[in-house]
């Protein structure tokens, strides 16, 4: 079972004189998923929740960037190779 959590987030600006503040909601990940999520935790992600019924689905799916086509072997095949 989990619970979201919501907190005051405080900044500072204008040299300390003013603070900005603002809500924060995060959502604590079991033990039991460590291992599952562990491959993404230096990736972006893209969020999406839909509300149900009786639910709230929250859907991270990794963003596709382009340094994946600059590993691209066929790519990086010199002439003479051919």
């Amino acid at each position: 079972m989990v619970r979201l959590q919501m907190r005051l987030a405080k900044k500072r600006y204008l040299k300390s004189k003013r603070i900005y503040e603002y809500e924060r909601i995060s959502l604590p990940i079991p033990k039991e998923f460590h291992e599952a999520i562990r491959p993404y935790l230096k990736e972006d992600l893209i969020a999406k929740a839909t509300v149900g019924k009786d639910s709230l689905v929250i859907t991270l799916t990794p963003v596709k960037t382009l340094r994946h086509a600059a590993n691209d072997p066929a790519k990086t095949q010199h002439k003479s190779s051919l």
